[in-house]
Order: structure tokens, then C-alpha cells, then sequence
């Protein structure tokens, strides 16, 4: 070992790499102990180890890798959108249309949206239904399109798949107040009345908030019926 290679301070340990296996010091002992790895041990243990960022600041809240898939939870605030939706009479169209905040979780290859009513979004933030089509109990329906696995990186192609992706009648029904039969019709008018803010009287609110979508999807501590 390179004589100028200091160990931390606060190193508990080291894991030696050697030809053909593995050295684990355990650095806690009044007299360092050594254990001989086999890479078959080394790498049961990494798969133990989980990462997670706790709570973050604007459009990343939050992000974990563990094995069973990366999880995050990310936002877009309110604003004027270009979306294009599909409807039956019209065709498919594409519209600029006032959205509230949007929560987007991901894991795996699996994402959840909802909206938000406060502009200030943290983990205690209640949810509400997203205003749009397509979303199922919070779960997004892609359709044919390749959803890449979470990860930051990929962070603004999935929102990129949310915005450009086609809206149809799927799960169209009770995500607004005043359209409970197709969200999208609310869309058309706060399009064609140029509303610039998204009405937070048309939101659906729940009483479940951030938090209780990353303990039910991600922790899986326990089982959430409102989702």
C-alpha cells in the first residue's frame, strides 16, 4: 500500500481488493481485525446497501437507489403547457393550457402523477387528483412508448414522455370538479379562455400527501387505500 495514503479518521472499516479475494479490516477493534472475502460475499453485501438523498430542494424532492429499482420524486410548478390531447369530435389537437403543480414519482420503470394545490411543495404537501387523462390511480398509462428506468438522468425525458405523449378518453372520467365525466373538456375551455392559472377550485384534493406516496410505493411500509 502507498505509504502516503491515509486512512479517515472516521473510517470504520476498509475492504481490501488482493488478487483472487477480498480483505475486510475491521478498523473498530483496539487491534485492526482482517477477514478473508470471497467476491461472491462482497457482492451479497453491496446489494444490502441502499442510498436515499432524504428530502431535497426544488424539482428533485428526493431520490434512492436500492436493488429492488431507483425510486425518485420530483415537480413541475404551475404554468401554461403545450399538451396534445385527442378527443373524438375534434381530432387530435394540440393546446397551451394553464396546469397546476405536478408530483411525479417514479420507481423502476413504474410512474405516479398527481397535482398539487400549493406552489410550495414539500413532503407533508397533500395530494390531489392530476387534471389530466391517462393516470390511474396515480399510476401513468405510456401507452406504447419506452419508459426509461428511473434515474436523475432520465428525469427530464420521462416528463418530456408526460407532456408530449397524445391524451385520450383512457381514465379520462373524475380527475376535475366541473367535468367529472372528461377532464379533457376543462382542458379545451381553460384553453380557448387563455386562463393562465390553473382554478384550484377544479382540483380533486385528497387527504394523502407526498410522504404517504413514497412510505405506500417505495418503502412498501404498508398498504394505502386512497391510493
Amino acid at each position: 500500500m502507498n505509504d502516503t495514503l491515509q486512512m479517515p479518521a472516521d473510517a470504520s472499516a476498509a475492504l481490501y481488493f488482493l488478487p483472487g479475494q477480498y480483505l475486510f479490516a475491521d478498523l473498530k477493534e483496539s487491534s485492526v481485525s482482517l477477514k478473508a472475502l470471497s467476491s461472491d460475499q462482497v457482492a451479497r453485501a453491496f446489494r444490502k446497501v441502499h442510498t436515499d438523498t432524504g428530502w431535497l430542494g426544488r424539482r428533485v424532492l428526493r431520490y434512492r437507489e436500492a436493488p429492488e429499482g431507483n425510486a425518485i420524486l420530483s415537480y413541475e410548478p404551475a404554468a401554461v403547457r403545450r399538451i396534445t390531447v385527442a378527443f373524438s369530435d375534434k381530432g387530435v389537437v394540440e393546446i397551451s393550457v394553464s396546469l397546476p403543480p405536478l408530483i411525479l414519482l417514479g420507481k423502476g420503470r413504474e410512474y405516479y402523477l398527481w397535482a398539487a394545490a400549493s406552489s410550495h411543495v414539500s413532503a407533508n404537501t397533500k395530494l390531489a387528483v392530476a387534471p389530466l387523462p391517462n393516470v390511474s390511480s396515480g399510476k401513468i398509462c405510456f401507452g406504447k412508448n419506452e419508459i426509461p428506468e428511473t434515474h436523475p438522468s432520465t428525469l427530464s425525458e420521462v416528463w418530456k414522455l408526460i407532456f408530449d405523449t397524445p391524451f385520450n378518453a383512457d381514465h379520462a372520467s373524475d380527475r376535475c370538479l366541473s367535468e367529472p365525466k372528461d377532464v379533457r373538456e376543462l382542458l379545451w375551455k381553460l384553453a380557448a379562455d387563455k386562463v393562465k392559472k390553473y382554478p384550484k377550485s377544479e382540483l380533486l384534493l385528497t387527504s394523502s400527501t407526498i410522504d404517504d406516496a413514497w412510505e405506500t410505493f417505495v418503502e412498501q411500509r404498508r398498504y394505502d387505500s386512497r391510493f
